[in-house]
């Protein structure tokens, strides 16, 4: 199961070149198109947090992989009704995990940490209900902005002297990778927006 970064490296890795196309696929489609499938991104993150829960409530028993299916199915299920209020769940989630990570990262831990992520996500719950269409945006471009470089990787590590330049300049720096995260993120929630405005504009 992937479970974390590294897992996904992994996965990557192991990955034959014809696989990079639905991810490229993927990723391009929630790019262009992650606002108007708002309801199905939303079940598909709840989703992916219920395979994550399974797996570690399952730890290394044989059934792993059926824990992290049965609670994928439970927590995607129960978020697709109140798709809305999954939304700002979804929105104080992310910003609650930041926080907690940040401060975990600062060296903060104990109870502090725990109010603090607390209050991060009632505030950012808050915020993402009354910012839906925000959300959705961010959310859906940066996942997609994340398969599509995960595609691309793949076909890349098929050439292993351009693979071998490219992920010293990655070990070499701290900003590559996230440099090629923020550029496809930050141009699909410029063209989403737009593309929203445009919707409304013709209504």
């Amino acid at each position: 199961m992937i479970t974390s970064v590294s897992d996904w490296f992994a996965f990557l890795r192991g990955s034959e070149a014809l696989m990079g196309i639905p991810l490229l696929a993927g990723g391009l489609g929630l790019m262009l198109f992650g606002w108007r499938l708002w309801k199905v991104c939303v079940v598909l993150s709840f989703a992916l947090i219920g395979a994550a829960v399974g797996t570690k409530l399952a730890g290394s028993s044989p059934y792993q992989v059926l824990y992290a299916i049965g609670c994928a199915a439970v927590l995607g299920a129960l978020s697709y009704r109140p798709a809305n209020y999954s939304l700002a769940v979804l929105g104080g989630l992310i910003g609650g995990g930041f926080v907690i990570n940040s401060m975990a990262t600062a060296g903060l831990n104990g109870p502090v940490l725990w109010i603090a992520g607390g209050i991060a996500l009632f505030a950012c719950s808050a915020l993402a209900f009354l910012n839906r269409q925000l959300v959705v945006i961010g959310v859906t471009s940066f996942i997609g902005a994340v398969l599509l470089v995960s595609g691309l990787a793949i076909f890349v590590m098929s050439f292993p002297t351009f693979y071998g330049t490219l992920y010293s300049m990655a070990r070499g720096s701290i900003v590559v990778l996230p440099f090629l995260l923020l550029v496809p993120t930050v141009m699909s929630c410029f063209y989403q927006v737009a593309e929203v405005r445009r919707a409304n504009a013709e209504l």
